[in-house]
């Protein structure tokens, strides 16, 4: 096998990963979170503009963006890990 070749990896195809996508974190009093009721705001350590990170099987694999496609929340990959 060449240097430069990819490996087959085809007997992977069928293994199932868990995707987790973190927009942000916060940190609150049990006492806060007990308080919270439909409508309140979350105030998140990123802002809206800043890339969020792409985590498979709990390791950062990647950061992205969020879009919409087709009327649902989407990540667009933008640089791998």
């Amino acid at each position: 096998m060449e240097n430069n070749s990819i490996p087959d990896i085809s007997f992977l195809n069928d293994v199932e990963l868990k995707i987790n996508v973190t927009v942000g974190k916060t940190s609150k009093m049990l006492m806060d979170i007990v308080a919270l009721k439909e409508g309140d705001i979350l105030k998140l350590d990123k802002g809206i503009e800043e890339y969020i990170d792409v985590h498979i099987n709990n390791q950062i694999f990647a950061l992205g963006e969020m879009v919409v496609a087709n009327e649902k929340y989407g990540v667009r990959i933008v640089d791998l890990a």
